[in-house]
């Protein structure tokens, strides 16, 4: 009989199509060059703790302009590479380090930084062990062309991003309650929030400001399902109700305040609507219509 130990690790290295992993290359190499095309403002003054994974390099590094020139030339080029498939997969790693760093130096030098690139930076992680652990496949399947119709991407692959997701709201919902308390939800703090940082003419902004019972319900949504955000790793339909709940948080971000979390919102969408499932067989039907067409 098949041990749950067994039967855990068969699960993990399982492996479908990889027109999902695929799709999700595609749009943190988007990312990557989205990240890359932004400009950064080096704030002066000194500097108070530790912050990034670079925080180590002298100061006269971390604040220097030629420092964001090498970075984002790096990841220009790493990401130029990737999308070509030319040589990975170290064109893969070479995007993700350099992504870490741009971002890192950006954070080092900002006295109000915000969360928008840490879930694209974790999934780079991810996606790069997987064109690594896999790349003498993935390369073969390209070579015979069959590189759609071959299961490649590996579950763990998957539930390591959902874990990672996961682990990013949890912890976010966790510390509003380890430094506010269970009062964190009080609407007064949101409607307060909303009126000094919201975005001027937002109607959601108006809805806060105007209905402290509206924004009651919001933060208690708020602080109950990003804690729970680490659940969507273990039942798909958790993963739906979790997912659907923080898309409309993010939907009220983008709609009340300027903080770019559009990023976070569709990483959001791809993860826990079923877009694993929708993809492949989008793209079989695809397939079978052109195959009988011609």
């Amino acid at each position: 009989m098949m041990t749950k130990t067994t039967s855990l690790s068969a699960r993990l290295h399982e492996s479908a199509l990889p027109h999902f992993g695929q799709t999700i290359n595609w749009v943190l190499i988007a990312i990557c060059f989205i990240l890359g095309s932004l400009s950064f403002d080096i704030s002066s003054g000194v500097r108070q703790s530790p912050v990034t994974v670079l925080s180590w390099m002298p100061e006269a590094w971390l604040s220097a302009p030629l420092s964001f020139h090498i970075m984002r030339t790096l990841l220009w080029c790493g990401a130029l590479l990737w999308l070509l498939g030319w040589a990975t997969p170290w064109s893969c790693w070479l995007a993700t380090l350099s992504f870490t760093g741009l971002w890192s130096l950006h954070m080092e030098n900002t006295t109000n930084g915000a969360h928008i690139f840490n879930v694209s930076n974790q999934l780079l992680i991810v996606q790069s062990l997987w064109m690594t652990i896999k790349n003498r496949e993935i390369k073969l399947a390209i070579k015979n062309g069959k590189f759609w119709s071959t299961e490649l991407y590996p579950n763990w692959v998957f539930w390591l991003g959902i874990g990672f997701i996961g682990l990013f709201h949890s912890y976010a919902g966790l510390a509003k309650i380890m430094h506010s308390g269970i009062e964190w939800p009080n609407g007064t703090s949101l409607q307060l929030w909303a009126y000094w940082d919201g975005r001027p003419g937002s109607w959601t902004r108006e809805l806060m400001i105007q209905n402290r019972s509206f924004a009651i319900i919001m933060q208690w949504a708020t602080l109950i399902f990003e804690t729970a955000g680490i659940l969507a790793l273990f039942n798909r339909n958790i993963r739906l109700v979790v997912g659907l709940a923080l898309l409309s948080f993010y939907i009220g971000v983008v709609f009340t305040f300027d903080y770019g979390f559009h990023i976070n919102l569709a990483l959001t969408a791809l993860y826990h609507l079923p877009f694993d499932r929708w993809l492949p067989l989008y793209f079989s039907k695809k397939t079978k219509v052109e195959t009988n067409s011609a």
